[in-house]
């Protein structure tokens, strides 16, 4: 969901930064799945080397961190709205 945001703000005037920003897009994708892929297959090991208590830490941070992005998302699809409502 983060992803969609960002290429959809990422537009730009300069054909050069609007081909660098999805080139940057891209690679961020590529390095997020196979960060996924080595999570993934390696799950077994991390789950026996990682404490319970720190994993359960880890998954609070990361669905924090989740729901501050869905509120920015909200927040910009609010503010675009109500920009149109209020000044048509």
């Amino acid at each position: 969901m983060a992803l969609l945001t960002l290429t959809a703000h990422i537009s730009d005037r300069v054909l050069s930064r609007d081909i660098l920003a999805h080139v940057g897009v891209f690679l961020a994708v590529v390095a997020l799945s196979v960060l996924v892929y080595f999570c993934y297959a390696y799950a077994p090991r991390i789950t026996k080397v990682i404490p319970p208590s720190t994993a359960h830490g880890i998954l609070r941070v990361v669905a924090f961190i989740l729901l501050c992005i869905g509120v920015q998302i909200a927040w910009n699809g609010l503010a675009a709205l109500l920009t149109k409502i209020i000044r048509p």
